[in-house]
C-alpha cells in the first residue's frame, strides 16, 4: 500500500528530477535550476529558508472513498508554495513566475507521477506579491489534487 508521505516523496522526486527541464527564460531572467537542497515537505518557513528559492510541500486534507473489499480510493489535496527572496521586486516576480510555469508543465507531462499514482491535477495557483510584508519576497501557492488507490 502506497502510503501519503511516500506518494509526497515521489511527488518530491519528480520535482527535482524533471522540473529543470521546463524551466524558460522570464522576460531576461532564467530561475537558477532546483535540487532536492530547494524543496521541503514541510510548511513554508520564510525565515528559515535554505535558499532564496525554495518549494514547500505541504499536505492540506484527504478524502478517502471505499472501492472494494482490499482497496479504497485516496484523494489528497496538496499545497506547494513557491518561495523567492534576494533579489528585486522585478526580478522576483520572473523568478517565481518561470518557476509555477515550470511546476505545471512538468506536471502537465507527467500526471501519474510516472505511473506511480493514477492522477494529480493543478486546481488553482495564488500569487502574494509580499510575503511577511518584504519587497525582497514574494510567492506563489499551488493547489494540487492528487489520487490513488490504496490497496490492503
Amino acid at each position: 500500500m502506497k502510503t501519503e508521505i511516500q506518494v509526497l516523496e515521489r511527488l518530491k522526486d519528480m520535482i527535482v528530477t524533471y522540473l529543470n527541464e521546463n524551466i524558460s527564460i522570464c522576460g531576461s531572467i532564467r530561475p537558477e535550476n532546483i535540487s532536492q537542497d530547494n524543496i521541503e515537505i514541510d510548511f513554508p518557513d520564510t525565515d528559515n529558508m535554505r535558499k532564496n528559492s525554495m518549494f514547500y510541500i505541504q499536505p492540506d486534507n484527504e478524502e478517502i472513498e471505499n472501492l472494494s473489499m482490499s482497496s479504497d480510493l485516496a484523494t489528497m489535496n496538496v499545497s506547494i508554495c513557491i518561495l523567492c527572496k534576494g533579489a528585486s521586486s522585478t526580478m522576483l516576480i520572473k523568478k517565481v513566475f518561470g518557476y509555477y510555469s515550470a511546476l505545471y508543465t512538468m506536471l502537465r507531462q507527467k500526471q501519474t507521477l510516472d505511473g506511480y499514482i493514477e492522477s494529480v491535477n493543478v486546481v488553482s495557483m495564488d500569487y502574494y506579491p509580499a510575503v511577511t510584508a518584504s519587497r525582497n519576497m514574494t510567492a506563489i501557492e499551488t493547489q494540487l489534487q492528487m489520487q490513488w488507490a490504496k490497496e490492503f
